[in-house]
């Protein structure tokens, strides 16, 4: 294990977000573990938690995509690295990759870049601009999925690319540590008032989360339901006005609701019996799966991207064929009938799984491995040359 190093991760803000939320809990770990924690950032919402771990902040504008701002960046940039005495760099984002690349390789510092999204083989502007997260000595990739996309468009770096998947918080998502209360009062933020079987989906409002193919797949539904659509009402005007359209298309609407999202998903999952995540294009990972299959909920998404890699079909959760309305009205039903026996079976197989593949620790303990793994490796080189 590492230990009695000084990491410095680079992230452009501390918002909510899995990126920010992997850079935190990075930290918070690597502080537990014996280690010097900083963090470049310009700053956010949850930026306060990294010193409450333990972990030292240096609030710089590093999310600024000018390339004329970079000089002066750097030069503070390097000032603390050199205070810190850093041993390695970890960036997690496209702008603080150049901006940090050409210190590191002056300082010769190892250097780590995480791949968080799908890189599009686009026009050849966008391909150098995105070519700064394979310049590190190692990769990081959130899944297979991503792996495998990084190789695609950029084929000479796939022995530098190691998978690393995000991890669910055991503590947080623990149906024994949600309080009555939280649940009482998010299911008045929620309005939500009958105990019939309840879906959530809880997104982003974009469209190719695909709300619209849900409500259309929930159309053929013969069972009884009721459907949260949790985030859908943070969207603009144009976007709720398509979902409700589609809601009063297929006369719905008694059975779906639109919520803004929530500060605590957890007690909202509880709510729940079924989690959807029909993405229309393949998710980078989504965490949301993992998160409710550890609050022991069925977990339904489209067989491509990260989803399949965190859902084994008819074991842990339902895939549907993706984009596949009828499929996915399918792959609902099939969770709706599930008996209390055939539905503990999926849930305890999912959170088996969650615990030994995609837990908090292991993303922590991986990660660090790979820090240590990078330092070593980059001492040698440096030693031979």
């Amino acid at each position: 294990m590492l230990n009695n190093k000084t990491i410095l991760q680079i992230v452009p803000a501390l918002n909510n977000g899995g990126v920010e939320r992997g850079v935190i809990e990075t930290s918070k770990f690597l502080v537990k573990n014996n280690n010097k924690s900083i963090v470049i950032s310009s700053g956010g919402i949850y930026e306060h938690l990294i010193s409450r771990h333990g972990g030292i902040l240096y609030k710089l504008d590093v999310h600024i995509k000018n390339p004329l701002k970079w000089k002066s960046l750097r030069s503070e940039i390097e000032k603390v690295i050199r205070n810190e005495n850093v041993d390695l760099i970890h960036v997690c984002s496209r702008v603080p990759a150049w901006i940090a690349y050409p210190i590191a390789k002056n300082l010769k510092i190892p250097f780590i870049t995480s791949v968080h999204g799908r890189l599009r083989n686009q026009n050849i502007f966008k391909n150098y601009y995105n070519s700064i997260l394979i310049k590190g000595d190692l990769i990081i990739a959130i899944s297979n999925h991503i792996k495998e996309n990084i190789v695609k468009v950029f084929p000479k770096v796939k022995k530098k690319v190691h998978i690393v998947y995000r991890g669910v918080d055991l503590e947080n998502f623990n149906l024994n540590n949600i309080s009555n209360t939280r649940i009482v009062n998010q299911a008045k933020k929620l309005g939500f008032h009958d105990h019939k079987p309840t879906i959530i989906m809880a997104s982003r409002p974009k469209k190719w989360k695909g709300h619209l193919i849900l409500i259309e797949a929930l159309s053929k539904v013969k069972m009884e339901f009721q459907c949260f659509l949790i985030g859908a009402l943070d969207g603009d005007d144009k976007f709720k006005n398509e979902i409700y359209k589609k809601i009063n298309k297929f006369n719905l609407g008694n059975k779906i609701k639109l919520t803004n999202s929530t500060n605590d998903i957890q007690s909202a999952f509880t709510l729940g019996d079924i989690v959807v995540m029909p993405s229309i294009d393949p998710e980078p990972f989504g965490r949301i799966i993992i998160e409710a299959q550890a609050l022991k909920k069925i977990a339904i998404g489209f067989n491509h991207g990260g989803i399949s890699e965190s859902i084994i079909p008819n074991e842990t959760g339902f895939l549907a064929v993706p984009g596949n309305v009828n499929d996915l009205t399918y792959q609902i039903e099939n969770a709706l009938q599930l008996n209390k026996v055939e539905r503990d079976r999926m849930t305890q197989s999912a959170i088996k799984v969650v615990k030994e593949k995609f837990s908090l620790h292991n993303m922590c303990n991986n990660t660090l491995n790979l820090y240590k793994n990078c330092i070593n490796n980059y001492k040698w080189r440096w030693l031979i040359i």
